[in-house]
């Protein structure tokens, strides 16, 4: 039923419930999981050449960024004993409800498995959250992981 389930991540606690639940599914459904880091940190050159910073900086700072990232991802992967799983690690820079419907499209995946980022700032209230966002622009179906302190 689900082959390929999309599984966003900031690498934080209520990120792992939703990776937890993503596994679960995963191992019932023998499907491939694709967890996606967003960073929105990330700098174009033009941006780079305005702040007058360092391109070579940048450039190590960012690859430092992505190997961390990802060694992150797959100790939570470890961590679930869900090394049976074939897992891809995809790190990304831009807005990450944007990203993670592209994302989603581009892979064809058949679920979103994402936790509730909460209203933490007023302007979740004015333009929402990125889960209300993903459930509204998903090519797939989302299955919203609650996360509770």
């Amino acid at each position: 039923m689900f082959n390929h389930i999309l599984c966003p991540t900031d690498l934080n606690e209520r990120s792992d419930i939703a990776t937890q639940k993503a596994v679960q599914i995963a191992h019932q459904f023998g499907s491939k999981i694709t967890l996606l880091n967003i960073h929105q940190e990330f700098m174009d050159k033009e941006e780079r050449k305005m702040l007058r910073v360092s391109v070579n900086e940048m450039k190590e700072k960012y690859r430092r960024i992505a190997i961390d990232s990802k060694e992150e991802m797959k100790a939570v992967i470890h961590k679930l004993h869900a090394d049976d799983i074939e897992v891809d690690y995809l790190l990304r820079d831009g807005k990450p409800e944007k990203v993670i419907v592209e994302v989603a499209e581009q892979l064809g995946t058949d679920l979103i498995v994402i936790s509730t980022d909460g209203k933490d700032n007023v302007m979740d209230f004015v333009v929402g959250t990125i889960t209300e966002y993903v459930i509204n622009a998903a090519p797939c179906p989302v299955l919203v992981v609650h996360y509770r302190k």
